[in-house]
């Protein structure tokens, strides 16, 4: 008999952790992946989760893995991101592991629309400066990326018609027991008003984020980023963000790309168009030049210079109007 209660046990056990394993499984986000390989030269790009739903910042990780002496030109900010705002960008320090190297961009982003949204190929060039290499300038070009967006997941999407009817009354002996039933169903009801006034809340602010002109949003965007204490002690995310901006902006309010475009592309677009002043186009060009020496020749602009770059970035969406033109 204790032979038979201890195999007992242990089969309990094992089903234990083998419904663990498959809760950790189905827990685990799926990934959008396309991997390339070229001689010394290994990328991947990864986008997570997949699917995503429309309130999901998805997260997309370009690894280019090389063998030492290859010199590895990344591709520039903001390429290749589609119908997707670019929330926040990094680029972690070069891991060097078993006579290797990886570098990594990591890009948070943010979805525009629902259905299945393609991410462009990234291009990546590289030299082989090996000794035994050929000092020959190569080209990557990775597959496109299509990520599904969604607008709600269907199991999370409450409704009131879940909600079940009440039960025929039943003669019963006097009791206590209609006390409990009665908590019961009052929590049911409570249940159901909570869930209409969560669905009510969430149905508005996505009207009102519909409302919102493209400078009440840049605005608002300004706002939450000077409010965030991180992002200022960070200052090349900062101005990476605040650049971001007013590149949405000028992407809602004009329909150039701004956002997929190089410093250099940018300015010259704007400049064979009507869009801008000659007096915008200098100060849109003073305020790029200066955040792209922060973001990518590690220069460190003083506190006072920070302060300025963010009321340069209000005044060209239109905002702080009463203060002198940068």
């Amino acid at each position: 008999m204790a032979t038979l209660v201890v195999l007992l046990l242990v089969a309990i056990q094992g089903c234990g952790k083998q419904e663990a394993t498959n809760d950790k499984k189905a827990d685990t986000p799926r990934v959008a992946r396309t991997k390339l390989e070229r001689g010394p030269v290994i990328v991947t790009v990864e986008v997570s989760p997949e699917p995503a739903r429309l309130s999901d910042e998805p997260t997309l990780i370009l690894t280019v893995d090389h063998e030492q002496g290859i010199e590895v030109e990344l591709p520039p900010f903001g390429e290749a991101m589609g119908e997707f705002i670019i929330r926040d960008f990094r680029e972690p320090l070069p891991v060097t592991r078993d006579q290797r190297q990886l570098v990594r961009q990591i890009y948070t982003l943010e979805p525009t629309t629902t259905g299945a949204l393609q991410i462009d190929p990234f291009t990546i060039h590289f030299t082989d400066a090996r000794p035994s290499g050929d000092r020959k300038s190569h080209t990557l070009e990775t597959e496109a990326l299509t990520l599904n967006v969604l607008s709600v997941v269907a199991s999370e999407a409450p409704s009131l018609a879940d909600l079940e009817g009440f039960a025929a009354p039943v003669d019963l002996p006097p009791s206590r027991a209609w006390i409990g039933w009665s908590i019961g169903v009052a929590a049911v009801l409570l249940a159901g008003v909570a869930v209409a006034g969560v669905l009510i809340t969430r149905r508005k602010r996505n009207v009102l984020e519909r409302q919102l002109t493209p400078r009440e949003l840049a605005d608002r965007e300004l706002d939450n980023l000077w409010r965030d204490k991180a992002s200022r002690e960070d200052v090349k995310l900062f101005y990476v963000r605040l650049t971001a901006i007013v590149r949405n902006y000028i992407e809602r309010t004009t329909g150039v790309h701004a956002p997929e475009q190089t410093t250099e592309e940018f300015l010259r677009e704007i400049g064979a168009g009507e869009r801008f002043s000659q007096e915008e186009r200098q100060r849109l060009k003073d305020f790029l030049e200066s955040a792209d020496l922060v973001k990518f020749a590690k220069h460190l602009p003083k506190s006072s210079d920070i302060d300025e770059s963010y009321h340069r970035a209000r005044r060209f969406v239109g905002l702080d109007e009463g203060e002198a033109a940068a």
